[in-house]
C-alpha cells in the first residue's frame, strides 16, 4: 500500500517539478506600529498556478526571515527572532511585465523583549491582508513591493524573485 501511495504522489508531483512555475527570492520587510519599527530580511519560495492564456494566477508563497534591526520602547529593547508568513496571492499579470496582487496571509512573529538583563519572548500567529505590485525585469527575474496589515502592525516589503 505504501509503494502505491508513493507512486501516485510522485506522478502528481512530477508536473509541478517539470514546469517553470517555481520561484525563489529574498527581500527586506519593515514592521511598524505606533511605537516600534523593526527590520527583517527574508527568503521566499512560491509556485505560480496559471491557466494557459489567462492573465490571472494564484501564487502560494512561504516566507521565512530573521530580524536585522531592533528598536526601543520605554527603555525596553525589542527585537525579532523569527518571521514566518504563509500567503496565497491572487495575481493579475499585465502584458508589459507589470503585475498586481492581493493576498491573505497567516504570519508568525517571534519577538524578544529585554530590559536590565531580563528577557521575555513571545510568538503569535495573526491573519493579515495585503496588496502589492511587481515588475518582471526579464523572463526569470522580477522585483516587487507590497503592503500588509496584521492587527495594527503594518508590514512594508521590497524584494526580488527568480523563477526557474
Amino acid at each position: 500500500m505504501f509503494k502505491k501511495s508513493l507512486i501516485v504522489l510522485s506522478l502528481l508531483a512530477l508536473p509541478l517539478t517539470a514546469s517553470a512555475n517555481w520561484s525563489a527570492g529574498a527581500g527586506y520587510a519593515n514592521l511598524s506600529d505606533d511605537d516600534l519599527s523593526l527590520g527583517v530580511i527574508y527568503g521566499a519560495v512560491a509556485y505560480e498556478f496559471a491557466k494557459e492564456g489567462s492573465k490571472f494566477s494564484l501564487v502560494p508563497e512561504l516566507r521565512l526571515g530573521t530580524g536585522i534591526s531592533d528598536d526601543k520602547m520605554g527603555g525596553v529593547k525589542v527585537e525579532i527572532e523569527r518571521f514566518t508568513a504563509l500567503s496565497v496571492r491572487g495575481q493579475y499579470n499585465y502584458d508589459n511585465g507589470f503585475y498586481a496582487y492581493v493576498m491573505p496571509s497567516y504570519a508568525n512573529l517571534d519577538v524578544k523583549a529585554s530590559f536590565n538583563g531580563a528577557s521575555y519572548s513571545d510568538d503569535d500567529w495573526e491573519f493579515g491582508f495585503g496588496a502589492g505590485v511587481g515588475k518582471k525585469l526579464n523572463e526569470n527575474t522580477s522585483v516587487e513591493a507590497s503592503f500588509e496589515s496584521y492587527d495594527g502592525t503594518d508590514v512594508i516589503t521590497v524584494g526580488f524573485k527568480y523563477a526557474f
